[in-house]
């Protein structure tokens, strides 16, 4: 019976009463005393059944709390049976209810009345809780938790669902642990070596390397196997890859430390990972990684990811140059074919352009009309660093074959070539537009190799034992046309460029280099034109002392913040690392300036701590011992903590 219809059934009799008492009223004219004992009677009786009403409601109501009582202990009954340990909390997160299996696979049979979740499980209160539910780890166990909510007294209420899955979840990660990797190890110049020792001392040499790679796979129960005198192959999991990382890669220190006869070989290794659903996808991914590694200077590990991305580990040793000329005279033939098969050639180097990059350039197209070719070098002046040499190019003549980024694009066509000098990352080029409009593209460039390069070039001359673009293509002049193609004006833009990224022969000058120079020599340079290319005005040496008198000195390096305002402040920051480098016990040197829209920095070393890894952390770049990175959407107190970071995290890196 519902509550209504006994409401209305417990309100007949009064009505009868009412009835009652109004036909008592109607006999008071005729028989009044019998009347009034009617009214009388009815009266008692209608007290009778108020109360009578009052107590049926009393039990009624303490009969309904009763069975709702009994309804909540069936609810915690069956919130303890559940076959899932099972969390409630309220909307902050705080543990409320649970029942004895979280109890006993969450707390481990301890008790947790009162606290936030998170405490035991972080994380795991959140109000983006994914609906396929979040895999968490509590001791030696897995579990795969699952999200409801509910509303109680106008609140909020949150409930977790656990449900254990760890067999499921130990054969993945047993799985993934087991993927396969293939690693190629290549010793860089090994060649080169070889010519220093006889060929029992030699030999004796490469048992030891064959040793140390032996012990080295052996260690991670690898597979390997000796492709050639140079190469090895070793197939090895994912786990393995893991304490490989874990040991930085030890095999480079032990390669790097050989000795023979108290005498240090100076052997390095070049290894490239590769990981892929196939192991013919490991194999490729591990050839390009190896050929980045190379391409980066050698003597360090480069580990490509099934997706394409990149880890790199080493990099200390400084790359070894060498002498092959073969390779410089097939290059050069191959550019000179695609010259002359062009209508046009466009030349341009890098943003902010210096003497190496437009010495290259100028070289280059000098050679291009040599050859017939019509010629120009895209560059903004306004934003060019080597000005010296764009106003000696105007006075003799040289303007009209300078062009700007958008007067270039006009120039386009089917037929158009473009040389991209000094650079290989198409995003730091002078007009990044071009790459996208030209199908036929040269690269000649020094840098470590990036991530970030440009994958599309018809040809990819890459060396980054050479110390500058300039001896790359000084190099590359001598077997470009039978006749020489350069006079004064060019040998002077390019022993300008070799002088700037060798700091006039102190690093990175190699054989290479001093033959480069002496070619230059022969074809008209001339040391004292080439000095005045590096002249700078009185302002500018009165501010490049005051950022050296600013600077401070941390864990080896020269730090120092240029808080000064100047059109020329790229070339200043550039020249006070350069001669912060001649303070003692400076290994390298850091300049930061506000460029308006980010902070640049300026970075130079002496060889000893490699500057290209600690820009590339802050999302820059360039070579061993000059680089730069420009942070955005920092103060340049920020950014100076940010490079301070980047330091510690190289010396971390480097420990053995």
């Amino acid at each position: 019976m519902s509550y209504k219809r006994f409401r209305f059934l417990s309100a007949f009799p009064l009505l009868l009463l009412a009835a009652g008492a109004c036909f008592a009223l109607l006999q008071l004219r005729g028989n009044r005393v019998l009347a009034i004992v009617e009214l009388g009677v009815l009266s008692a009786l209608a007290i009778i059944y108020v109360l009578w009403l009052v107590i049926c409601r009393r039990d009624l109501t303490h009969l309904l709390l009763h069975l709702s009582a009994k309804l909540d202990m069936n609810k915690k009954k069956s919130l303890s049976s559940f076959p899932f340990p099972v969390a409630v909390t309220d909307e902050a997160g705080n543990l409320t209810v649970y029942n004895k299996h979280f109890a006993d696979a969450i707390l481990c049979g301890q008790s947790f009345e009162k606290g936030d979740l998170n405490r035991l499980i972080p994380g795991l209160v959140c109000d983006d809780f994914p609906p396929t539910g979040v895999s968490i780890s509590y001791g030696d166990r897995y579990f795969t938790a699952y999200y409801d909510e509910t509303v109680h007294k106008d609140k909020r209420v949150r409930i977790f669902y656990f449900v254990e899955d760890t067999e499921l979840k130990r054969t993945a990660i047993a799985y993934e642990e087991s993927r396969p990797y293939v690693l190629f190890l290549s010793f860089d110049g090994l060649n080169e070596i070889q010519k220093n020792y006889s060929s029992n001392d030699f030999g004796e040499i490469r048992m030891q390397l064959d040793r140390i790679v032996s012990n080295w796979a052996s260690g991670f129960s690898a597979i390997y196997d000796k492709l050639s005198s140079e190469m090895y192959v070793v197939i090895a999991e994912r786990r393995n890859i893991d304490s490989m990382k874990d040991n930085k890669f030890k095999i480079l220190a032990q390669v790097r430390a050989l000795t023979f006869h108290d005498r240090h070989v100076g052997v390095t290794l070049s290894v490239g990972v590769g990981c892929g659903e196939t192991y013919s996808a490991c194999e490729d991914n591990a050839r390009q990684a190896l050929d980045m590694a190379q391409s980066r200077g050698g003597d360090q590990v480069a580990l490509r990811e099934a997706d394409g991305s990149y880890s790199f580990y080493g990099g200390v040793a400084k790359g070894i140059e060498k002498t092959n000329k073969v390779r410089t005279r097939i290059v050069a033939s191959s550019i000179a074919e695609l010259i002359r098969s062009s209508k046009t050639v466009l030349l341009m180097g890098h943003r902010f352009p210096d003497l190496d990059a437009m010495g290259a350039a100028t070289a280059m197209c000098s050679a291009c009309v040599a050859m017939g070719v019509s010629a120009y070098i895209v560059t903004d002046p306004e934003k060019s660093l080597a000005k010296p040499l764009l106003d000696r190019l105007r006075a003799e003549g040289f303007a009209s074959r300078l062009l700007l980024p958008q007067e270039a694009a006009e120039k386009v066509g089917k037929d158009t070539l473009l040389i991209v000098a000094d650079t290989h990352i198409g995003s730091f080029t002078e007009a990044p537009q071009l790459l996208e409009k030209v199908a036929r593209k040269v690269v000649i460039d020094h840098h470590r190799k990036s991530v970030q390069f440009i994958d599309d070039a018809v040809i990819f001359f890459h060396d980054p034992a050479a110390s500058s673009a300039c001896e790359m293509v000084t190099e590359l002049l001598q077997y470009l046309t039978p006749q020489p193609v350069i006079g004064p004006l060019e040998a002077d833009a390019l022993l300008s460029g070799i002088a700037l990224d060798t700091r006039n022969f102190v690093l990175r000058a190699g054989v290479r280099t001093f033959e480069a120079a002496a070619y230059l020599k022969s074809r008209g340079a001339d040391t004292v034109r080439v000095k005045k290319m590096f002249a700078s005005s009185l302002e500018s040496y009165r501010l490049r002392n005051e950022i050296l008198s600013a600077s401070g000195s941390y864990r080896g390096c020269a730090i120092a913040a240029a808080a000064i305002q100047s059109p020329e402040i790229r070339i200043i920051a550039s020249q006070a690392a350069d001669e912060l480098l001649n303070i003692s016990e400076v290994d390298a040197s850091f300049v930061l300036f506000d460029a308006g829209s980010c902070i640049n920095i300026s970075a130079r070393s002496l060889g000893h701590i490699n500057v290209q890894v600690i820009m590339e952390s802050l999302g820059g770049g360039g070579h061993q011992t000059m680089a730069a990175a420009q942070l955005q959407e920092v103060t340049i107190d920020e950014a100076q903590e940010k490079l301070r970071s980047a330091i510690d995290e190289y010396y971390e890196s480097m420990k053995e």
